[in-house]
């Protein structure tokens, strides 16, 4: 950071600065992602209130942990939802390496009416997401060091990424991969509720007593025939005369998740509805396919 603190401020300088916090900030202390330098105090002077706050919205994120937390939770530069990175995990000794994340959704300001039953439902549903996300990277963890010092050659990347903020939906990725003999890739994905707070299923999605999971399956049986029909290389477990690898339906909590146009996306883990070297499968759903089912949105 310059000595100087400039006098004219960008509007896009002003944006990226309000944007959010960077990852750095909440790393834990034993992984130095970044390092901040000590400086010197300055000596500036402000007009007015105003111009005050401009210039603490472009220094204060990159001063500290600390201030970067608070600066989250101020009104107008929080945001309903953040995900954080509060841990980082790396080795490599040449034949097994790892590369992971832990990541948390902090809740701050959740619910689009800022209804205190709002809050707390997104609370709660940021806490099991959590739970539940560090759950599976600490088993993935857990069989990756069981291989090292082991002959051969294996690997672990994990990671979490926001796939939707929309106004309505706030969806994560957790996104892990390993390989041993051979590589797997192991997605979950959890959609919350901006205006609730909920985490959803898709359950939730529709009313009781309708017959979503035969409409959705139906849906993508027809995609799956359109792509195979485009590329002979697309093979599905469709129409096969081996049972226990025909896929028959969706189940009722498939997983899935919301995307900026408010389509469902059903996603399938490798080797599910399709030979593993397809990996994971996504499936968009046209709106016109569940409009009649699907609850008011």
């Amino acid at each position: 950071m310059s000595r100087r603190i400039k006098n004219t401020i960008s509007t896009k300088e002003l944006l990226q600065a309000m944007g959010g916090i960077r990852d750095c900030y909440v790393k834990e202390a034993d992984y130095a992602a970044c390092a901040v330098r000590k400086q010197q105090p300055h000596r500036w002077y402000v007009a007015a209130g105003m111009a005050a706050m401009l210039a603490l919205s472009i220094l204060l994120p990159n001063l500290n942990k600390a201030t970067a937390h608070a600066m989250q939770s101020l009104p107008v530069i929080g945001e309903y939802f953040k995900l954080v990175t509060f841990r980082e995990y790396r080795f490599d000794d040449g034949r097994h390496s790892a590369d992971v994340k832990w990541n948390k959704i902090y809740a701050d300001r959740a619910g689009t009416d800022d209804s205190e039953e709002a809050g707390k439902q997104a609370h709660k549903s940021a806490k099991e997401i959590n739970a539940q996300m560090e759950q599976k990277t600490e088993k993935l963890l857990k069989e990756f060091k069981k291989q090292v010092g082991a002959l051969g050659y294996s690997s672990l990347t994990v990671d979490s990424k926001v796939v939707t903020n929309s106004s309505k939906y706030y969806c994560v990725m957790l996104s892990a991969f390993s390989s041993q003999a051979d590589g797997y890739q192991a997605d979950a994905f959890y959609t919350i509720e901006k205006s609730t707070g909920k985490l959803l299923e898709l359950s939730d999605l529709f009313p009781e007593n309708v017959d979503y999971v035969d409409v959705l399956t139906a849906q993508i049986k027809k995609q799956m025939r359109q792509n195979m029909k485009k590329d002979e290389n697309n093979v599905y477990f469709l129409d096969t005369d081996t049972p226990a690898a025909l896929f028959d339906k969706i189940d009722e909590n498939q997983q899935f998740y919301i995307n900026g146009k408010d389509e469902i996306v059903i996603c399938f883990a490798e080797g599910d509805v399709a030979p593993a070297s397809m990996g994971t499968l996504h499936f968009v759903i046209p709106q016109k396919v569940v409009k009649e089912l699907q609850k008011n949105q």
